[in-house]
């Protein structure tokens, strides 16, 4: 009898753990860095929303096409809470796909759910902090010259990026992003 139950609890627990990785399974990425960047605006080839009309009015892509989008860039969502794809600017950020630490992440930006490209190169920690309509604020960890990636030590610099009519605008400083530098975002 228990032999019946361990094959049973077998079966099922393979089952559900197909059932459970096909319904999070993402498309893989190419390694950044391999492939020609980007033009602000566009979509990479073959991403949902390239070439064919998106699913949300005005061309916009819905917040499954824009996170889809950040994976073909080689990164992996922490969420789309910062993208609207009626909103002038809104945002993803994303980590590092091949990272095992977390770091670095990355801000991708959005025009009325276009993709217009990153803001800064990538940090050892940045979060979405909240929107507007037109106004994006991300969050940098900030570190000192000797600090382990594990444990920023200068706590954090509020951004604001805004949309100019033409590109995404820094409304704050930015954060060094070298290591030696008294406060850096790495």
């Amino acid at each position: 009898m228990r032999r019946i139950v361990l094959i049973f609890v077998l079966t099922v627990t393979a089952l559900l753990a197909g059932a459970m990785s096909a319904a999070f399974a993402t498309p893989s990425a190419s390694v950044p860095g391999t492939s020609a960047p980007t033009p602000p605006g566009t979509a990479p080839p073959g991403t949902p929303g390239a070439g064919s009309a998106a699913a949300v009015p005005g061309g916009g892509l819905s917040a499954a096409q824009a996170a889809s989008l950040v994976r073909s860039q080689g990164y992996t969502p922490l969420g789309v809470s910062g993208y609207e794809p009626g909103f002038a600017l809104s945002v993803i950020v994303g980590r590092l796909s091949t990272s095992a630490d977390g770091h670095p992440q990355q801000a991708f930006f959005f025009h009325q759910g276009r993709y217009v490209g990153t803001g800064t190169t990538p940090s050892a920690g940045v979060r979405w902090i909240w929107s507007t309509s037109d106004v994006v604020a991300l969050q940098y960890d900030l570190y000192r010259p000797g600090d382990p990636m594990c444990c920023p030590s200068a706590g954090a610099a509020t951004v604001r990026f805004g949309w100019d009519g033409s590109g995404v605008v820094p409304l704050d400083p930015i954060p060094s992003s070298d290591w030696s530098a008294p406060l850096s975002r790495r």
